[in-house]
């Protein structure tokens, strides 16, 4: 089977490449253009001089010796995703001059282009075989072209050698700072200096024979001219070596001020009897105030044992006896001799008779002075009715209507803000303002239903919208709609017109008409409903002189829907 693919030199590029040999003048490849052949794949030349559909031209990404084979240069370029659009079917690669220096196809590939929806970075490579490498330069412009995958993890494992080897060696030698002093314990010649730390510095820093100066110097001018120097210390100290452990043992049998804890016997001076601060109480103040708190007593209650035997031995005294006082009745200047808490007892102390029980029942839900309300009308002594005894039978509340549910019987309904109100109007004007009866509600529109009188009509019945587009409502709920709705006649298709109101129901015709024709142009429409809210139209235009079809006129059409 004859190669399909492959790469050959020019005869450009052999005659330059002879050129460099016999000359010592290295050829410079710099460039790689790809193409798409013309739409075919084409058959490299010797003689061409340029591809035959050049697509993409630019500087090579890499262009080295294969390390498998040392005659074979192998030479990249890195098409990135924002350029494509076309097939890859030929290579080629150029001189820093622009001349063809070798020529190649390639199986076809489509270079996407990222605005295309998909895009790639593609690599292509091309193999060249010469009999030297020699004459040819190796060198890219890094600064100029994006660097392959391949490159890059080959240039970072290059480096990391390098630097491992390095580091190795470094970490290797036993000193390999030897101009510098050691980190721990450094061992300084000739005059080291250092930064003087400020004044009453505390830390770890060097301290410089200036801040030891100035510290000297401070501790000095600070003391008393009488404890000025280490001598004159000494002596103050009764040249004591552990003055420090003398004054702490000392201390160290002191109480603190703050919370002393006591031993032994401490006395104290004891306050006068009238004396109520935070001074300390002495056993004979405690006395003395025990003493003067028995000496007021009586007699019989002058130990916490009588005290409590008068107390019933209770230690919820206090709480035994507010609950015994809320159970009773305060007396007043008129209900002295009250002797009941209750409506009974006070019904007995007024004197009055069972009758009045008689009359308005046993029920709890009366009052005191519902009851005391009814004095007046019980002078007469008339016992209660049976109409009466069904009116206190009932419960009141808040919105309840009495009402006679039968003979002496009576019950109480639900009474709302709206009765009530309507209720309470003066007249007919008034209940009619608050019924929301308009003008019409006093109109005389026929006889009634029922003996000749007028009705009230509901206006709602007769709901309606005038306009150009519009619709009216009739009260057996047929509902009436027009309005116009513009389109191209055909064939340029129809159009979609929206009700002014939805049909309740549904629509159930609808019809067209041309709307204001001119004398030239006559237009036929037809209509459909579609759904309770819209329809559609279609409509072709007739040129009345020659009566042809006037095709993509501008109409507007009239319809008018008829529904319920």
């Amino acid at each position: 089977m004859s190669t399909k693919f492959y790469t050959l030199l020019t005869d450009i590029g052999a005659a330059k490449l002879a050129s460099a040999a016999a000359l010592g003048v290295p050829l410079k490849i710099t460039h790689m253009a790809v193409g798409d052949g013309g739409g075919t794949l084409p058959t490299p030349d010797a003689k061409q001089t340029a591809l035959v559909n050049e697509k993409r031209r630019a500087a090579l990404n890499m262009l080295y010796i294969d390390p498998q084979n040392s005659s074979q240069i192998i030479a990249e370029q890195v098409i990135p995703e924002n350029e494509g659009g076309w097939w890859i079917r030929e290579v080629g690669l150029f001189d820093e001059s622009g001349a063809l220096i070798a020529v190649g196809n390639c199986p076809e590939s489509y270079k996407p282009q990222l605005a295309e929806g998909s895009g790639r970075t593609q690599t292509v490579r091309m193999v060249l075989i010469t009999s030297s490498t020699d004459n040819i330069t190796l060198k890219i412009d890094p600064a100029v072209v994006l660097a392959t995958r391949k490159y890059v993890d080959d240039k970072v494992l290059e480096l990391k050698v390098y630097v491992d080897d390095l580091m190795a060696k470094h970490l290797a030698a036993p000193d390999p700072h030897s101009q510098y002093a050691q980190k721990e314990s450094p061992t300084f010649t000739g005059t080291p200096k250092a930064p003087t730390p400020a004044a009453g510095n505390n830390t770890t820093q060097v301290a410089t024979t200036a801040f030891v100066q100035a510290a000297l110097t401070a501790i000095i001018n600070g003391a008393p001219a009488t404890l000025d120097t280490l001598k004159e210390i000494a002596v103050a100290i009764n040249n004591d070596p552990k003055f420090s452990t003398t004054i702490n043992n000392a201390l160290a049998l002191k109480a603190p001020l703050l919370s002393p804890a006591l031993t032994g016997t401490p006395t104290a001076p004891t306050a006068a009897q009238s004396v109520n601060n935070t001074q300390i109480a002495t056993t004979a103040f405690v006395k003395s105030a025990i003493a003067a708190m028995v000496g007021s007593a009586p007699a019989a209650l002058d130990t916490l044992n009588e005290l409590a035997a008068a107390l019933g031995n209770d230690p919820n005294f206090a709480t035994t006896m507010l609950n015994a006082l809320a159970g009773k009745q305060p007396l007043d200047n008129t209900l002295t001799n009250l002797s009941g808490k209750d409506v009974a007892g006070l019904l007995a102390y007024l004197g009055f008779s069972s009758y009045i029980k008689g009359l308005i029942g046993q029920a709890d839900q009366w009052s005191t002075w519902q009851y005391l309300g009814l004095v007046d009308a019980l002078n007469s002594k008339q016992q209660a009715d049976a109409t009466l005894t069904a009116l206190s039978g009932l419960v009141n509340g808040a919105d309840k209507l009495p009402y006679f549910s039968g003979v002496d019987q009576m019950a109480a309904t639900d009474l709302t803000a709206f009765a009530r109100g309507l209720l309470g109007k003066a007249d007919a004007a008034t209940a009619k303002g608050h019924l929301g009866v308009g003008s019409a509600g006093g109109r005389n529109v026929g006889a009634g239903f029922s003996s000749g009188g007028s009705e009230i009509p509901d206006m709602t019945f007769f709901a309606g919208l005038k306009g150009a587009a519009g619709y009216q409502y009739f009260p057996n709920g047929t509902l009436l709609q027009w309005g116009t709705v513009g389109l191209r006649s055909a064939p340029a298709g129809s159009s979609t017109g929206t009700f002014p109101v939805a049909f309740p129901e549904a629509g159930q015709q609808i019809v067209v008409t041309h709307d204001n024709p001119i004398d030239s142009v006559m237009a036929y429409g037809v209509a459909s409903i579609i759904n309770k809210s819209q329809f559609m139209v279609n409509a072709l235009a007739i040129n009345t002189g020659s009566f042809t079809m006037a095709q993509g006129y501008n109409l507007s059409l009239r319809w008018f829907a008829i529904g319920s």
